[in-house]
């Protein structure tokens, strides 16, 4: 989680980054509670859909099924351990892809040191 939040690359959350943090685990908390209606705190990886776009994540169908078989147990249902572990990945992928991308257009360019740097921290 802090490696993923990490926006100056200190390897520790500063307060302004611990806030960021909090206040996004509570927005997805929320969102995970109006799901899991029995309160059993899994939600089903068909919810999980809807949950991921719910906080602003759109992705394609190949994408969703990434997450299931990554954040799913054998019954397709997602805890709210693995929702917030993928919420956050997900934020964090998000943020860096957005850094370089300069000019806006949803194409980034990385030399084989920047992509390196991008996935050996996260």
């Amino acid at each position: 989680m802090i490696a993923l939040m990490d926006t100056d690359g200190t390897g520790k959350l500063n307060l302004q980054e611990f806030k960021h943090l909090w206040q996004k685990i509570k927005a997805w908390q929320l969102i995970f509670k109006s799901y899991d209606k029995d309160k059993s705190c899994t939600i089903s990886s068909f919810e999980m859909r809807n949950a991921v776009n719910d906080a602003g994540f759109h992705l394609n169908n190949q994408l969703y099924d990434i997450i299931a078989m990554r954040y799913a147990d054998e019954h397709l249902n997602i805890d709210f351990d693995s929702y917030i572990c993928c919420f956050v990945r997900l934020e964090g992928m998000f943020r860096a892809f957005n850094a370089f991308d300069k000019d806006g257009d949803g194409i980034i360019k990385l030399n084989v040191l920047e992509w390196l740097q991008l996935t050996l921290y996260s």
